[in-house]
């Protein structure tokens, strides 16, 4: 069984995760939970648990700082990460620390059930069979330069798994495969979502139309944009958008 521990200092969503996920269906026992960053730190400490829950915003110490700090003193521990859109662009932070996986909130049973179900086969692939872990450096430096070239890059329509690995230096199908195994989505997912929540803080911060918006992010369609927006979040540009305002 893997031994869960949750950091989330909102008492709601925390309590939402431990209560509502069937945690021995998926292998996992849930073992500990802090409210904050410095408590968590403590308690992991105390309970070494072999899987950590963590939000990126808490008090005393934030998820980033924890995460670094647990994963310092216990290697082994594997991390999911919890990110409001607005703090989507610490994900490639996140991977230097070596984070396994970071989930968008608001996260969904479901999303985080197939996670757990990912990190436990994962896990027993391993213990099955030990492999060699000297490319786990070179490819973090991958990934990390994948994340940088989006960054610059997200605005235009023809980015793609192709034109990336081109500027890698690998081949598409070997850089999928590593891109796959270090951050546990595909390239594409990733640049969706990448994407998407460009698009939510520009929805949020500026007035530009939909159409704007849906062009500034690699979507020249506005009609295809509004579509994957829908896909993503429940909800189109323009309900997204009245909805913050009516806040």
């Amino acid at each position: 069984m893997l031994r869960v521990f949750l950091a989330e200092d909102e008492y709601v969503i925390r309590e939402g995760i431990k209560k509502n996920i069937d945690w021995s269906a998926h292998e996992c026992e849930f073992c500990g939970e802090a409210g904050d960053g410095e408590t968590a730190l403590e308690k992991v400490r105390e309970l070494k648990p072999d899987l950590i829950i963590s939000d990126i915003r808490m008090p005393f110490m934030d998820g980033l700082t924890f995460c670094a700090k647990a994963k310092e003193e216990f290697p082994e521990v594997q991390i999911i990460l919890l990110t409001g859109y607005e703090e989507f662009e610490y994900a490639r932070q996140a991977i230097r620390i070596g984070v396994a996986r970071y989930l968008t909130k608001p996260i969904s049973r479901d999303e985080l059930s197939e996670v757990l179900d990912e990190i436990v086969a994962k896990q027993r692939k391993e213990a099955a069979k030990e492999a060699p872990s000297e490319k786990g450096g070179e490819y973090r430096d991958v990934i990390y330069r994948v994340f940088s070239y989006i960054e610059e890059h997200f605005s235009e329509e023809d980015l793609s798994l192709t034109k990336v690995a081109e500027h890698i230096g690998l081949s598409p199908n070997h850089l999928s495969t590593v891109f796959k195994e270090e951050t546990g989505q595909s390239f594409t997912r990733y640049l969706t979502d990448y994407r998407i929540n460009e698009a939510k803080k520009m929805l949020d911060g500026s007035k530009k139309r939909s159409s704007e918006i849906a062009e500034l992010v690699g979507y020249p369609d506005p009609h295809y944009f509004s579509s994957v927006f829908k896909k993503q979040t429940g909800l189109t540009p323009s309900q997204y958008r009245e909805r913050k305002e009516e806040v």
